[in-house]
């Protein structure tokens, strides 16, 4: 599945901008919004995995985007970007935690940079959160058999071969590759 973004700004041509970027440059989908009262809404009709907000809009700002991303313990990362830097808004947002924090104006290299980078980390911590979620899983044969489908999901992943290849690599049976697919 594509990973998101959801960018907001309140000028239509940075918003173009932002998706003519992503869309020719990366694989990622794009979906972009002026007006940023609209974000909590947005945000409760599905997940992002990331979010590039202006800082200064009206209504909800780039940091109150960020506090609410933050209080609702979302899993977004949060790039901010603005024409207006200055040290305290950039501490603001760090302190915060805030992805990135990026100058316009930009060069498309920079937010195609930011924007894998984010996106790399969002992946990354997404699979760790899965794994940690099948490690802490009890009682243990319930843990066992969730490491069994991660196991063979990720062989298939390298085996691209087929079963015969999987079988073959990893010295499993057709039966217990196939009992553990059943269980994911």
């Amino acid at each position: 599945m594509k990973q998101s973004i959801l960018a907001v700004d309140d000028e239509p041509h940075m918003l173009r901008l932002l998706e003519r970027i992503i869309t020719e440059k990366t694989q990622y989908h794009i979906k972009t919004v002026n007006n940023s009262l609209e974000v909590p809404a947005i945000l409760d009709e599905g997940n992002f995995d990331l979010i590039i907000t202006d800082l200064k809009m009206p209504g909800m700002d780039g940091i109150d985007i960020l506090k609410h991303v933050r209080e609702h313990e979302r899993s977004e990362e949060v790039i901010i970007m603005t024409a207006f830097g200055s040290l305290e808004s950039a501490i603001e947002a760090l302190q915060q935690g805030v992805f990135d924090y990026i100058t316009k104006p930009f060069k498309k290299e920079q937010i195609i940079f930011t924007v894998d980078r984010a996106l790399r980390w969002q992946a990354i911590r997404k699979e760790a959160s899965r794994l940690g979620r099948i490690f802490d899983g009890e009682p243990y044969e319930s843990a066992r058999k969730a490491f069994d489908g991660e196991y063979v999901r990720r062989l298939g992943e390298r085996c691209r071969q087929g079963k015969a290849a999987m079988i073959e690599r990893s010295g499993l049976t057709e039966k217990f590759i196939a009992d553990a697919e059943r269980e994911e």
